[in-house]
């Protein structure tokens, strides 16, 4: 969701057990339109920052080949420099691209099936969510008019019901495919717009049927929030704006519990957890604890108006960058909501705290 701009393809990064003897394998193709001449086959690794470039070459009468080698399955991004990329599946020797970079979105692939499901589900999880965006501007406009609570209620049944129809999307996937790197993606994916519990099934589903991959039982246990690689570690600084331009830093804050919360107003899961952490802060916000919301939006009124609406009354910063903050690398999370607990030496002690979960571990330190 992005208010709601969803990030389609989104490079999560993924690395499959061993399920084929994949070996050797090329990638060539057709490129029309090319704002340049240069292409690039990179390794999208699990849990890295970037992507790897394992070959690249020259575009040469709009035609390229680039090769590669895996003892399993993986997921790579075809990129074009100075241009769009897609993601690819190595579950085939021979990998067979046709582009045009002015109608990149219709893209071809020959050849390897993984690759071809990946592209149809960017299809319809793009279709759908056309619609998920229309019923969101549609409440927006109602918000901004004096109507009555049942009309309201009535369209907001109408956007929830949209954003169902786009997790089945998903969820479908995940269900139905045969390639563990491509299942990962849409998990990656999913992580923009279902609630935790919904995410966890979904991913305990993939486990089931990817009982031998190493890579979807570390996504479980991420989800669980075991192993969050900045755990009892020092959190990083982060300092930002608040709405009316005031600079705060986290490190302000050092001496207290900090719940360091990053959200967004478009964020529709966000903003369904929001009455929990509004219940936490008042509850222990008298008991050296506050929390600081870190926002991705990038709408300044969208953002101060969710903060009034929600009644959120701690400290607010964003660099209204959305999903270009760099916090996101810094902080090591693909989705929203997400949140770190910072005790007072500044040490991250907690994770991924929603619902009665929050409640429970302030209980245990705020005693």
């Amino acid at each position: 969701m992005k208010k709601i701009v969803f990030v389609v393809l989104i490079a999560i990064t993924v690395v499959a057990c061993k399920t084929k003897d994949n070996g050797a394998f090329t990638v060539t193709g057709k490129i029309e339109n090319s704002p340049t001449d240069k292409i690039y086959l990179e390794e999208i690794p699990f849990a890295a920052q970037t992507s790897v470039v394992i070959d690249s070459t020259t575009i040469k009468n709009n035609h390229f080949s680039l090769k590669g080698i895996a003892p399993d399955e993986r997921l790579y991004a075809l990129n074009i420099h100075q241009g769009p990329q897609i993601l690819l599946v190595n579950d085939s020797k021979e990998i067979e691209v046709t582009l045009d970079v002015n109608n990149y979105k219709n893209y071809e692939i020959k050849g390897s099936k993984a690759s071809s499901s990946l592209k149809q589900l960017f299809t319809d999880y793009d279709a759908q969510l056309t619609k998920v965006k229309k019923a969101y501007s549609v409440l927006d406009s109602l918000h901004e008019k004096t109507v009555s609570d049942s009309l309201l209620t009535v369209y907001e049944l109408q956007r929830d019901n949209e954003m169902k129809k786009l997790n089945a999307v998903i969820a479908d996937f995940v269900n139905k495919t045969e390639s563990p790197a491509a299942c990962l993606q849409a998990l990656g994916m999913a992580t923009r717009s279902m609630d935790l519990d919904e995410l966890q099934g979904l991913a305990m589903n993939a486990l089931n049927k990817f009982k031998n991959n190493g890579n979807i039982q570390k996504f479980n246990t991420m989800l669980k929030g075991n192993d969050y690689p900045l755990l009892n570690k020092q959190a990083p600084e982060i300092a930002l704006n608040t709405p009316d331009g005031k600079l705060v830093k986290l490190s302000d804050f050092k001496g207290k519990y900090v719940l360091v919360d990053f959200w967004a107003s478009w964020c529709k899961p966000c903003r369904q957890e929001n009455p929990h952490v509004v219940k936490a802060y008042n509850k222990y916000k008298d008991k050296n604890f506050t929390i600081l919301g870190v926002s991705l939006d990038n709408d300044k009124q969208s953002w101060v108006e969710a903060i009034a609406k929600d009644n959120l009354t701690w400290m607010h910063i964003s660099d209204l960058k959305q999903w270009e903050t760099p916090l996101i690398n810094v902080y090591k999370f693909d989705g929203i909501p997400f949140n770190v607990l910072v005790d007072p030496s500044g040490k991250i002690i907690a994770t991924g705290l929603r619902g009665d979960a929050l409640d429970k571990k302030l209980g245990e330190v705020l005693k």
